[in-house]
């Protein structure tokens, strides 16, 4: 699930792990991604590889309910460096999370207009 989406870029194509599908912004900032986990989790690291991309957050529910109520906790937010557009940013993140059932990558803002998230990898 997420904010926006474009029919060449679906938000699942970031799960995709050959990193050449990828989600990508609509050049509204804050966008967001919604990942449901198979179950809940302990989550201790989350990578990601992203361009374009200024500043991103990582928020987390555990309620299996989040339509009824259930609401996102924030875990960290992070700037990222300027990279030349065909660059990855690849960044891994150790944190700790108890219980997640559901992670939202809230992307902030963007270098430019639009900015995409190619990976995301949760452990």
């Amino acid at each position: 699930m997420a904010s926006c989406a474009d029919e060449r870029h679906l938000p699942e194509d970031a799960l995709d792990p050959s990193e050449q599908k990828y989600w990508v912004t609509d050049g509204c900032y804050p966008a967001e991604l919604v990942i449901k986990l198979a179950r809940p989790s302990k989550v201790s690291k989350l990578r990601t590889s992203t361009r374009g991309v200024r500043k991103f957050s990582l928020h987390v529910c555990a309620d299996e309910r989040l339509d009824a109520g259930g609401e996102f906790k924030p875990v960290f937010e992070v700037e990222l460096a300027d990279k030349p557009a065909d660059a990855a940013q690849v960044e891994s993140h150790k944190v700790s999370v108890k219980r997640a059932l559901f992670l939202k990558i809230r992307v902030e803002s963007g270098w430019g207009d639009f900015s995409s998230v190619h990976a995301v990898s949760v452990f």
